[in-house]
């Protein structure tokens, strides 16, 4: 088939639209020009598609809008504003280290539960016997509520405990013996902002000039 029988195509097509389009701006240009003394009109349909994409992204309606809202929700009730209805709850009969703890519920079945975004120094570390000791103050032999995130490889409940309204993961960091475990829990602004604020008081474990994260020190025991 022939080029003639094929019809016009490539760049001769495009520059004839830019052409049409120039001088359909050009006619609006004098059409505004001759009724009103001066051009607006390319400011006027800037400002038109601004406000329009503006209303768009900010009505209520707008799917990430809804989506950001809800991811909020989410995150405050893992962090704890306010204290959240609890997947498990019971007396913690055993405090394993600074991190794990066995919960016994009302049916008397045993839980291991491993705290939720944080990281105790190990027993063999500085600090990590006086982490044992710290979590086995707030919580041993008191009942807990627990809010569930998952279930690890090692088949533990891993979640946030709660002594009554106060969140234990929190005060372990808190205080000093916890690490924020940003490994697992890369988007909590709760633990991450409490570590800040031991960090820049120096407690506990940041007395220590260089304090070694337990997961690099467990990386040096293997």
């Amino acid at each position: 088939m022939s080029r003639r029988a094929r019809g016009k195509t490539g760049p001769g097509r495009g520059r004839k639209a830019l052409r049409n389009l120039l001088i359909v701006m050009a006619a609006i240009s004098l059409l505004q020009y001759t009724s009103k003394g001066e051009v607006t009109w390319p400011v006027d349909a800037y400002h038109k598609v601004v406000t329009t994409l503006g209303d768009y992204a900010t009505r209520p309606a707008a799917g990430w809008r809804r989506a950001s809202d809800k991811l909020e929700k989410m995150g405050a009730a893992r962090e704890g504003h306010p204290t959240p209805d609890f997947d498990l709850s019971g007396r913690v009969v055993r405090v394993a280290d600074g991190d794990t703890v066995s919960i016994l519920d009302s049916s008397k079945t045993q839980h291991k539960v491993r705290l939720y975004g944080i990281d105790t120094p190990e027993r063999d570390q500085p600090y990590g016997k006086a982490a044992k000791r710290v979590l086995s103050t707030l919580v041993s032999g008191k009942t807990v509520g627990v809010v569930v995130v998952e279930t690890d490889d090692y088949g533990r409940t891993v979640g946030t405990v709660y002594l009554q309204d106060k969140n234990i993961n929190v005060a372990m960091i808190e205080s000093g013996h916890a690490w924020w475990y940003r490994h697992y829990a890369p988007h909590n602004r709760l633990l991450a902002a409490t570590e800040q604020q031991a960090r820049e008081q120096g407690l506990g474990l940041w007395s220590e000039r260089s304090p070694v994260p337990p997961w690099d020190w467990r990386r040096g025991r293997r």
